[in-house]
């Protein structure tokens, strides 16, 4: 039987909250009656508070991603 892994996730709302190597993932909310879809997972490489723009190091494509956080939420996993 395979062993359920739980994850703590909290939601950021200031990128000045996020530090290189924080693994994050972003989402994105589809509609009132569905929960958020996460559309990147990844360890942050660089912030742009000014411009609203986290760059990661995306775990499922090994690149680097940007994430606008004006179309999607952050969330930091633990």
């Amino acid at each position: 039987m395979l062993k359920e892994v739980t994850t703590h996730t909290t939601r950021i709302r200031a990128i000045s909250q996020l530090h290189r190597g924080d693994e994050i993932e972003a989402r994105l909310s589809v509609g009132p009656a569905y929960d958020d879809v996460v559309i990147r997972r990844g360890r942050v490489q660089e912030t742009a508070p000014g411009i609203g723009v986290v760059w990661i190091m995306d775990h499922a494509s090994g690149m680097r991603k940007a994430i606008n956080t004006d179309e999607c939420s952050v969330w930091r996993v633990a």
